[in-house]
């Protein structure tokens, strides 16, 4: 029976157990410690040094930032898998590093912007650490442990980068170089801009022959060193369009003797793997090196010059709006406009 006040209980065994307040966890609920004796007296002396000891707080203002972010990131905060992970890593290695020794009371604007200062990244990536950074202080503040210290901080300006596209002619100098069974991946990153993880998460029942449709299901990704496919990048990328009547040529011609499209021993072409054959086939073609994603903005064009419109074009690059489509293809508008203005020379007749 326990004596009241004292937390001291007598056990089935015999012994005397001494509860006592640890401390208490950032969310404010107390941490027990325990103590046994055989003896009563013993047990008192025991729980007494135990006790003498100053308690935390019930606040977890003290706690030190590193273990806040482990904290946040291991809740259900409604984060996709992928997208989780991508986060672990950041922290792991860009901002536990650098500041999760501070206490979430001792941060303050200061320490935040000079974080930001002294990240050597490009200013998406430095946007997309301080994010990270900033979710978790928002829950911290959710729960009373901080008041807001990161909106004065100044984030680096974005340099809008240039997109790259092959010429007409540069792209028949890259399809006259596809001769291996998966370069068939690279006509269908031609011919329907599908980005690289989406190619190679591409499964044969992803392809409706009859109808003439391709239907995007997933993406490829690599989550704790497992490459799984995952949904996409968001509600818009899962979707379905018609394929062109060339590139389903080539498809029913294509064996399919796997599950994927892209296939390695009946497995998933890995994303890694398929850059590198890219790079060999640039090489081959005599182009210069540019990146996969190129062959996106490659189709985006092509499709623009041929007079598609961009809420269609939209749709089948997964955007979440058209103003996506045409912020990025805006150098296609203007070409688009000059064409549409230059018919109007046939309506020109000098007077003679």
């Amino acid at each position: 029976m326990a004596r009241r006040g004292e937390n001291i209980y007598k056990r089935k065994d015999g012994r005397y157990e001494g509860r006592y307040i640890k401390r208490y966890d950032v969310n404010g609920k107390a941490v027990y410690g325990y103590v046994y004796s055989r003896s009563y007296a013993d047990i008192r002396s025991k729980l007494a040094k135990c006790k003498s000891g100053k308690v935390p707080k019930a606040t977890g203002s003290s706690t030190p930032l590193s273990e806040w972010l482990t904290i946040w990131i291991d809740s259900d905060n409604g984060v996709k898998e992928t997208t989780r992970a991508l986060y672990r890593r950041h922290i792991r290695n860009n901002i536990s590093p650098k500041i999760g020794k501070y206490q979430l009371r001792k941060l303050n604007t200061d320490i935040l912007q000079s974080f930001v200062n002294n990240l050597k990244f490009a200013p998406s990536t430095v946007k997309l650490i301080f994010t990270i950074l900033k979710s978790a202080l928002m829950c911290a503040e959710d729960k009373g442990f901080i008041e807001n210290i990161w909106s004065k901080v100044k984030l680096p300006k974005s340099e809008k980068s240039e997109v790259t596209i092959l010429t007409p002619q540069e792209q028949r100098r890259l399809e006259a170089v596809l001769t291996e069974k998966n370069d068939i991946g690279i006509l269908i990153c031609l011919y329907t801009g599908l980005r690289i993880g989406e190619l190679c998460a591409l499964k044969w029942s992803d392809i409706d022959f009859a109808a003439g449709q391709m239907h995007i299901n997933g993406t490829q990704s690599r989550i704790n060193g497992e490459l799984k496919i995952t949904p996409p990048k968001s509600k818009a990328s899962k979707r379905s369009f018609p394929i062109p009547d060339v590139l389903m040529e080539k498809l029913k011609k294509h064996e399919n003797y796997s599950e994927f499209v892209l296939s390695n021993h009946g497995g998933m072409v890995e994303v890694r793997a398929y850059r590198r054959r890219f790079k060999e086939l640039l090489k081959l073609a005599g182009l210069p090196d540019i990146k996969f994603h190129a062959l996106r903005h490659t189709f985006s064009s092509r499709a623009l010059e041929v007079g598609m419109d961009y809420k269609t074009l939209s749709e089948i690059l997964g955007h979440a709006s058209v103003s996506i489509t045409m912020d990025l293809y805006v150098h296609s508008l203007d070409e688009h406009k000059k064409a549409q203005m230059n018919k109007l020379n046939s309506l020109y007749s000098p007077s003679e």
